[in-house]
């Protein structure tokens, strides 16, 4: 065995960019004067921070969705058995250590004892099987990746996965905060519905205590919390809820976001609109955190209607201007960077520009005469879209615009974000949406690849691509086969990415210790009175 006390270093070269972005303003680590310590040093533990959160998530159930609000609130209440530091290296959480097999069928994770959860009780091993078989059920990430991976209760602390056919890839979906691998207890996880669970209670420093539809989630300390030993770095070492009460307020209104930063009745605020950094950079008492970390892209459905040909894409592709879009949705170069990658270029053992003559075609006239080809007759596109995301909707009009432009009927079904999340989940319902990706440790587990999430990936070269990539004997012959990855998608267009965008945070300057690591971290932050 290969005892893996503190984590399967996978991609020592990935660099800190992206967790904590391109950040020229960063208030992420801010200290400032104020009464948060004890006598000792300590920081007390008490007080509330409200959180105005621009969007409402479809469930806390992490294991169902890949959406970015379920796992931004999702993480501060469920914990998985291994997790991402600061440099993407995968670290015990939840598991004490664990032991990767030589020819890497069985991975056995040696869980922590004394680790409650929200509701008192232990976790065991009996928990963590019944979690990690609905997880493996649920997942997307967990079925592509670890084909068909069972769970066996050795004893009270003690698992094993016992994985069909391994990759240099597995543990790295073990440890993904997307989709997360949270542990829950076995009678939570053996009443959960069609719909997910009813109950949400994991092991992490907050609880779940009320969610009032379309205002607030309420979170709280939770006092029996198991820490680490080791410091905090990303997901991985020690966490403190700091506060005793974190309410995560739905303000879908982005001025109602920058008034309440400004007035002190929000705390913090997400997804400020980049054309007010400027005006609250003006402010004492407000700092800003500017994160690249994700993408936007345009989905398109490829199992039903108009755009599930491929030359019909192609019309789409070459008609759009992308500097169009973004300046429509950032404003400014500063908040966005045109780029085919899957990857930051910082990531350069996976970053390659290969199809960039496709994400820069802009060619009208060549998009009309494939939309002839097509034998597109006049039929309606549907482009589903939510004012809870400015960007993503002022994107969608523009883009709807291009469209016309070379003679296609294009509508907008404007929705909330909840009802366009299950409404894109109905091949029957839209032909285009929009959202964004954070960026991956590796390149092939994006869920656009994915042939079970929504928009419907079909491409046979597509699929072989990522089982080359899982199976390469080596980075070098890795690279080449995602070089061939991302000619392959831009030829095939699952979909359109738009170019990497700044994603703005606001937070009172009384608030310390907010880290970032695929969305923000709120163990650990405080607030002085």
């Amino acid at each position: 065995m290969r005892v893996k006390k503190f984590g399967f270093v996978l991609f020592l070269s990935i660099l800190c960019i992206i967790l904590f972005g391109c950040s020229s303003d960063s208030g992420t680590t801010n200290e400032v004067e104020g009464n948060t310590n004890d006598a000792n040093g300590e920081k007390i533990e008490s007080g509330e921070l409200n959180f105005a959160y621009h969007v409402q998530p479809p469930t806390l159930d992490v294991h169902f969705t890949t959406s970015y609000d379920t796992r931004d609130i999702g993480k501060q209440i469920f914990e998985s058995l291994v997790t991402f530091d600061s440099k993407l290296e995968v670290q015990p959480m939840l598991a004490e250590s664990y032991e990767v097999s030589e020819d890497g069928k069985e991975v056995i994770f040696n869980l922590r004892e004394g680790v409650p959860f929200h509701n008192g009780e232990e976790m065991k091993s009996d928990d963590v099987v019944a979690s990690m078989e609905k997880w493996q059920e649920q997942s997307s990430k967990a079925k592509n990746y670890l084909a068909v991976s069972t769970y066996e209760a050795v004893d009270d602390y003690t698992v094993v996965a016992h994985i069909d056919d391994p990759t240099t890839l597995d543990m790295l979906i073990f440890a993904d905060i997307k989709q997360l691998a949270a542990i829950m207890p076995k009678e939570v996880v053996e009443s959960a519905g069609a719909d997910g669970v009813v109950e949400y209670i994991g092991t992490g420093p907050f609880k779940f205590e009320e969610w009032k539809k379309d205002q607030y989630i309420h979170l709280s300390k939770f006092a029996d919390y198991q820490p680490r030993s080791e410091s905090t770095d990303g997901m991985a070492g020690e966490k403190k809820a700091l506060v005793d009460d974190l309410y995560i307020n739905f303000v879908t209104d982005s001025s109602t976001r920058i008034a309440g930063i400004q007035s002190g009745e929000y705390d913090i605020a997400s997804a400020i609109p980049l054309d007010n950094v400027d005006m609250l950079r003006g402010n004492e008492d407000v700092n800003i955190d500017l994160d690249m970390e994700a993408f936007t892209g345009f989905i398109f459905n490829k199992r039903a209607g108009f755009l599930s040909d491929e030359t019909a894409r192609k019309a789409v592709n070459a008609a759009v201007n992308v500097e169009e879009l973004l300046i429509a949705a950032y404003g400014d170069e500063e908040f966005y960077d045109l780029d085919p990658g899957l990857m930051l270029q910082d990531q350069e053992e996976w970053y390659t520009n290969a199809g960039n003559k496709q994400y820069r075609t802009y060619d009208p006239e060549f998009a009309k005469q494939l939309l002839d080809e097509s034998g597109y007759n006049d039929e309606e596109i549907t482009i589903i879209v939510s004012r809870d995301h400015d960007d993503y909707y002022n994107m969608s009009v523009v883009l709807q615009e291009q469209l016309k432009a070379i003679g296609m009927n294009v509508e907008l079904e404007v929705y909330d974000w909840s009802a366009l999340m299950e409404r894109r989940s109905d091949e029957d319902a839209y032909n285009i949406f929009s959202t964004n990706f954070g960026f991956e440790p590796t390149p092939i587990v994006y869920p656009f690849l994915d042939p079970e999430w929504v928009g419907w990936t079909d491409s046979e070269e597509i699929a072989n691509l990522i089982d080359e990539i899982q199976h390469a004997d080596s980075q070098d012959e890795a690279k080449q086969h995602v070089e061939t990855l991302q000619e392959a998608m831009w030829e095939y267009l699952p979909i359109i990415k738009v170019g990497n965008n700044i994603e703005a945070t606001a937070m009172s300057s009384s608030v310390n210790g907010l880290t970032r690591l695929d969305g923000v971290n709120l163990w650990n932050a405080s607030k002085a009175e």
